[in-house]
């Protein structure tokens, strides 16, 4: 009974799909994009953004054609297929989110080439929480099998285990960015705290809609999304990640001023 059901849902979104595909010419190239970081609040703002009636988000919110299908050779129509037809809403604009471009430093001139005027969005957390966060959500998801304990993984970062290297890696904001500014100018940017977005969501969508040109609707629901539930991290541990990345926001603080100074 349950599988029948599904299939009928199956077939509507391949459908849908087919039909974005064929009508990819007139579709529109996204105005926006959330490049990052990675559980730092990205499907929350998504989601709120979705809410306003001068936004058409994405079909779906983590495309990541820059850094994974773009490489599987998928072309550019693929990707514009994603968003809203051009002759639908006369006063809105459309965007997406890939939380994964931040840290791939091959992204950047990709998109520039294809959208040398897009407006990027950057959430950044405090990058020992994010990692926390991060090794947590891939315990959830049964893809982390290496280590039984964040410290584990975190003390083994110097392995050939690339998950065990990118929790930390992920948190070197100033060095991805500086790959970013590389090819795009800084009025171009948005860069966001996420404790501050947490703390208060409508104040961050304040900025929000201001650097996109919208008007100030807040959402209905300002529910965060892709929330999960796991211990505090020990003090002690905290301790020794703070000395890893004690460089690393000296120089985010130095690239974007104190107020990111963790």
């Amino acid at each position: 009974m349950r599988r029948r059901a599904l299939v009928p849902t199956r077939s509507r979104l391949a459908i849908a799909a087919i039909y974005r595909r064929v009508t990819s010419p007139w579709r529109r190239m996204p105005d926006f994009i959330i490049i990052g970081a990675q559980k730092a609040g990205t499907s929350s703002l998504y989601f709120y953004l979705s809410q306003h009636p001068n936004i058409r988000v994405s079909a779906t919110k983590e495309i990541h054609y820059y850094n994974y299908h773009v490489l599987r050779g998928k072309r550019l129509g693929w990707y514009r297929s994603f968003f809203p037809l051009k002759f639908t809403g006369r006063h809105q604009i459309t965007g997406e989110a890939s939380p994964y471009y931040l840290f791939d430093h091959a992204v950047p001139q990709r998109i520039k080439k294809d959208l040398p005027d897009v407006k990027l969005i950057a959430l950044l957390r405090d990058p020992i929480d994010r990692a926390h966060s991060a090794y947590n959500m891939n315990k959830r998801q049964q893809q982390e099998d290496d280590f039984p304990t964040f410290e584990q993984a975190i003390a083994n970062q110097d392995m050939s285990c690339e998950q065990s290297v990118l929790y930390l890696f992920r948190g070197r904001y100033a060095d991805h960015l500086k790959h970013w500014l590389q090819y795009f100018s800084r009025d171009q940017f948005l860069f966001i705290k996420s404790e501050d977005f947490f703390r208060d969501p409508n104040a961050s969508l304040d900025e929000v809609y201001g650097f996109l040109g919208v008007p100030k609707i807040y959402p209905q629901s300002i529910r965060p999304q892709e929330v999960g539930a796991y211990s505090d991290l020990p003090a002690a541990t905290r301790q020794t990640i703070e000395a890893y990345f004690k460089q690393a926001n000296e120089d985010l603080a130095a690239l974007l001023g104190d107020h990111y100074r963790w």
